[in-house]
Protein backbone atom coordinates (compact mmCIF):
# COMPACT_ATOMS: atom_id res chain seq x y z
CA UNK A 1 0.00 0.00 0.00
CA UNK A 2 2.92 2.30 0.92
CA UNK A 3 4.58 1.90 -3.06
CA UNK A 4 1.18 2.89 -4.05
CA UNK A 5 0.68 6.26 -2.64
CA UNK A 6 5.04 6.93 -3.48
CA UNK A 7 4.11 5.71 -7.11
CA UNK A 8 0.71 8.41 -7.00
CA UNK A 9 3.23 11.06 -5.25
CA UNK A 10 5.85 10.37 -7.77
CA UNK A 11 3.57 10.52 -11.06
CA UNK A 12 1.96 13.80 -9.77
CA UNK A 13 4.53 15.44 -9.41
CA UNK A 14 6.00 14.03 -12.56
CA UNK A 15 2.95 15.84 -14.80
CA UNK A 16 2.62 18.80 -12.74
CA UNK A 17 6.59 19.71 -13.32
CA UNK A 18 6.59 18.51 -16.79
CA UNK A 19 6.20 21.70 -18.99
CA UNK A 20 5.40 20.88 -23.40
CA UNK A 21 6.04 23.64 -25.41
CA UNK A 22 4.88 24.15 -28.84
CA UNK A 23 7.77 23.91 -31.67
CA UNK A 24 8.95 26.40 -33.85
CA UNK A 25 9.22 25.87 -37.44
CA UNK A 26 10.42 28.84 -39.19
CA UNK A 27 12.96 27.46 -42.16
CA UNK A 28 12.64 30.00 -45.06
CA UNK A 29 13.24 26.99 -47.06
CA UNK A 30 9.92 25.03 -45.39
CA UNK A 31 7.24 25.44 -48.36
CA UNK A 32 4.38 25.01 -45.37
CA UNK A 33 6.45 28.04 -43.29
CA UNK A 34 6.87 30.24 -46.48
CA UNK A 35 3.65 30.24 -47.10
CA UNK A 36 2.09 31.27 -44.21
CA UNK A 37 4.57 34.56 -45.00
CA UNK A 38 3.00 34.95 -48.52
CA UNK A 39 5.49 33.24 -49.91
CA UNK A 40 4.79 30.83 -52.35
CA UNK A 41 7.01 29.09 -55.48
CA UNK A 42 9.21 29.68 -57.51
CA UNK A 43 10.60 32.20 -54.99
CA UNK A 44 13.56 33.83 -53.90
CA UNK A 45 14.89 33.47 -50.47
CA UNK A 46 17.06 33.98 -47.51
CA UNK A 47 18.75 31.07 -45.26
CA UNK A 48 18.76 31.35 -42.42
CA UNK A 49 16.14 34.16 -42.49
CA UNK A 50 16.80 35.69 -38.71
CA UNK A 51 20.59 35.73 -37.16
CA UNK A 52 21.83 37.36 -34.27
CA UNK A 53 25.57 38.63 -34.29
CA UNK A 54 27.61 40.88 -32.48
CA UNK A 55 28.83 44.17 -33.75
CA UNK A 56 32.05 43.48 -36.13
CA UNK A 57 31.49 40.00 -36.71
CA UNK A 58 30.28 38.48 -39.48
CA UNK A 59 27.57 36.66 -40.44
CA UNK A 60 26.40 34.31 -43.40
CA UNK A 61 23.44 34.10 -45.21
CA UNK A 62 22.22 32.03 -48.66
CA UNK A 63 20.13 33.19 -51.30
CA UNK A 64 17.80 30.38 -52.34
CA UNK A 65 15.86 29.11 -55.22
CA UNK A 66 12.53 27.78 -54.47
CA UNK A 67 10.74 25.02 -56.69
CA UNK A 68 12.01 26.79 -59.84
CA UNK A 69 11.74 25.47 -63.27
CA UNK A 70 13.83 26.17 -67.08
CA UNK A 71 16.17 28.83 -65.39
CA UNK A 72 18.90 29.83 -67.59
CA UNK A 73 19.90 33.52 -66.09
CA UNK A 74 19.16 34.91 -62.82
CA UNK A 75 19.70 38.95 -61.74
CA UNK A 76 19.09 38.36 -57.94
CA UNK A 77 18.87 42.54 -56.05
CA UNK A 78 19.26 42.57 -52.26
CA UNK A 79 18.85 45.60 -50.67
CA UNK A 80 20.25 46.11 -47.10
CA UNK A 81 20.40 49.24 -44.99
CA UNK A 82 24.08 50.33 -46.05
CA UNK A 83 24.38 52.65 -42.82
CA UNK A 84 23.54 49.40 -40.58
CA UNK A 85 25.57 46.89 -42.78
CA UNK A 86 28.13 46.33 -45.07
CA UNK A 87 28.45 42.89 -47.97
CA UNK A 88 32.01 41.83 -46.88
CA UNK A 89 31.61 38.88 -49.59
CA UNK A 90 29.34 37.20 -51.61
CA UNK A 91 30.80 33.65 -53.44
CA UNK A 92 28.35 31.49 -55.65
CA UNK A 93 26.41 28.43 -54.26
CA UNK A 94 25.76 25.44 -56.07
CA UNK A 95 22.57 25.48 -57.72
CA UNK A 96 23.71 26.41 -61.26
CA UNK A 97 26.27 23.80 -61.51
CA UNK A 98 26.20 21.03 -63.46
CA UNK A 99 28.16 22.06 -66.70
CA UNK A 100 30.58 24.62 -67.86
CA UNK A 101 31.76 27.13 -65.14
CA UNK A 102 28.67 29.39 -65.00
CA UNK A 103 29.20 32.82 -65.41
CA UNK A 104 28.75 34.48 -62.09
CA UNK A 105 29.46 38.46 -60.82
CA UNK A 106 28.14 40.56 -58.66
CA UNK A 107 27.78 44.47 -57.73
CA UNK A 108 27.93 45.78 -54.90
CA UNK A 109 26.60 49.73 -54.11
CA UNK A 110 27.60 50.22 -50.65
CA UNK A 111 26.11 53.72 -50.99
CA UNK A 112 22.89 52.58 -51.94
CA UNK A 113 22.32 49.47 -50.47
CA UNK A 114 22.29 47.38 -53.31
CA UNK A 115 23.70 44.02 -53.85
CA UNK A 116 23.10 42.57 -57.47
CA UNK A 117 23.90 39.30 -58.24
CA UNK A 118 23.78 37.96 -61.96
CA UNK A 119 24.10 34.06 -62.71
CA UNK A 120 23.88 32.58 -65.77
CA UNK A 121 23.81 28.48 -66.34
CA UNK A 122 26.37 27.12 -69.05
CA UNK A 123 25.12 23.47 -68.96
CA UNK A 124 25.29 21.05 -71.65
CA UNK A 125 23.44 21.09 -75.13
CA UNK A 126 21.98 24.43 -73.38
CA UNK A 127 19.82 22.57 -70.78
CA UNK A 128 18.13 24.90 -67.79
CA UNK A 129 18.05 24.53 -64.22
CA UNK A 130 15.45 23.47 -61.99
CA UNK A 131 14.91 22.64 -58.47
CA UNK A 132 15.75 24.15 -55.12
CA UNK A 133 19.38 25.03 -54.48
CA UNK A 134 21.33 27.53 -53.12
CA UNK A 135 22.53 30.66 -55.22
CA UNK A 136 24.93 32.25 -53.49
CA UNK A 137 26.36 32.95 -50.13
CA UNK A 138 26.73 36.42 -48.86
CA UNK A 139 28.62 37.65 -45.71
CA UNK A 140 27.21 40.76 -44.19
CA UNK A 141 28.74 42.28 -41.33
CA UNK A 142 27.04 45.13 -38.96
CA UNK A 143 27.79 48.33 -38.31
CA UNK A 144 25.87 49.63 -35.50
CA UNK A 145 23.56 47.68 -32.79
CA UNK A 146 19.74 47.01 -33.40
CA UNK A 147 17.82 45.23 -35.91
CA UNK A 148 18.17 45.17 -39.61
CA UNK A 149 16.41 44.34 -42.49
CA UNK A 150 17.53 42.94 -46.01
CA UNK A 151 15.31 42.20 -48.73
CA UNK A 152 15.15 40.29 -51.96
CA UNK A 153 14.07 43.43 -54.48
CA UNK A 154 10.90 42.63 -56.69
CA UNK A 155 12.93 43.79 -59.42
CA UNK A 156 14.98 40.34 -59.40
CA UNK A 157 14.15 38.59 -62.55
CA UNK A 158 14.78 34.88 -63.56
CA UNK A 159 14.61 34.22 -67.34
CA UNK A 160 14.68 30.43 -69.52
CA UNK A 161 17.42 30.08 -71.96
CA UNK A 162 15.87 32.03 -74.51
CA UNK A 163 15.61 35.35 -72.12
CA UNK A 164 11.66 34.83 -71.43
CA UNK A 165 10.91 36.03 -67.68
CA UNK A 166 9.54 33.68 -65.02
CA UNK A 167 7.21 35.15 -63.13
CA UNK A 168 8.79 35.04 -58.79
CA UNK A 169 5.70 34.45 -56.56
CA UNK A 170 7.69 34.93 -53.68
CA UNK A 171 10.68 37.67 -52.55
CA UNK A 172 11.88 36.45 -49.48
CA UNK A 173 13.61 39.31 -46.79
CA UNK A 174 15.71 38.34 -43.39
CA UNK A 175 16.53 40.35 -40.28
CA UNK A 176 19.93 40.73 -38.47
CA UNK A 177 20.01 41.30 -34.71
CA UNK A 178 23.56 42.76 -33.94
CA UNK A 179 24.30 43.26 -30.31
Amino acid sequence: MLWIKRYIIIICFWTISCELHEPIFDNSLDLEAAQAKGIYPPALVFFPNNAEVTVGDTVSVEVYAMKIENVGMAQIQVHYEANKLSVESVTQGSLFQGGNQPFFITEDDSNNGILTIFITYLGPSGKAIEGTGDIALIHFKPRSTGNTEFRISQESILLDPDANAITLNGYGKGMIDAQ
